[in-house]
C-alpha cells in the first residue's frame, strides 16, 4: 500500500505479512541498475525480428512471437545466409512440419507439439477448451494462506476464450491492424 507522511510529498509503502507492519525501503532503482540497457537490447530484438520478417517477405511467415518466425519454404529460402545450426548469431531450424494450426497468440499445434499457453503439458483435458492442471502456491501465495507452514498444491480449472485483440481476423484468416481514425476517442 502507498502512504505519505503527514506534511511530506514523498510516498513509501507498507506491507501487511503475518500480522505485522513493514515498511517497504529500497524501492528504487539500485546503483549500478540501468534499466535502458534491457530497453534497448528488447527493442533491437523487436527491430531485428522485423527485419526478418521483411527478408522473408509477406505471405511467408504465418506467425511470429519474441523470438521465432514460423515460416514456408519461400521464406526459408530468403533466410538461406543466416542460417546455421551451431554459429552464435545465426539462425536455426527448430521444427519442419506439413501441418499447423494457429489459433491465436502461443496458442498453436504442429504435427508434432501444441503450443498453449498457461497449460501446463501436464493437464488434463476435460472438456474442449476446458483443462485442469495442478496450482502450485507462490511464495507471496503461501503467505496470504492461514498456515504458512502447509504447502497446498490446488486444482485449478482453465476455460480457453480464444479470442483475439490484437486485430481484426479476415475471412482468410489474415490479422488485419486496427486503424483508429482521428476521431476515435482514447479517454
Amino acid at each position: 500500500e502507498v502512504c505519505y507522511k503527514r506534511g511530506s510529498n514523498h510516498p513509501f509503502k507498507i506491507r501487511y505479512l503475518l500480522g505485522e507492519i513493514f515498511e517497504s525501503t529500497g524501492t528504487v532503482e539500485s546503483f549500478n541498475s540501468f534499466p535502458a540497457i534491457s530497453s534497448q537490447v528488447t527493442a533491437y530484438a523487436r527491430m531485428y525480428l522485423y527485419k526478418l520478417m521483411n527478408i522473408v517477405q509477406s505471405g511467408n511467415y504465418f506467425y511470429c512471437d519474441t523470438d521465432s518466425l514460423i515460416i514456408n519454404s519461400k521464406g526459408l529460402d530468403n533466410l538461406y545466409s543466416l542460417l546455421h545450426d551451431t554459429k552464435l548469431g545465426y539462425l536455426k531450424i527448430e521444427e519442419t512440419t506439413s501441418f499447423i494450426n494457429i489459433r491465436g497468440l502461443k496458442d498453436y499445434s504442429t504435427s508434432n507439439k501444441n503450443v498453449l499457453k498457461g497449460i501446463r503439458k501436464s493437464a488434463i483435458q476435460i472438456a474442449p477448451m476446458v483443462f485442469q492442471q495442478e496450482r502450485w502456491p507462490s511464495f507471496k501465495g503461501l503467505l496470504r494462506t492461514d498456515d504458512v507452514n502447509t504447502y497446498t498444491i490446488s486444482t485449478v480449472t482453465k476455460t480457453l476464450s480464444r479470442e483475439y485483440t490484437k486485430g481484426y481476423v479476415d475471412g482468410n484468416g489474415i490479422v488485419q491492424p486496427f486503424v483508429l481514425s482521428e476521431s476515435d476517442s482514447l479517454f
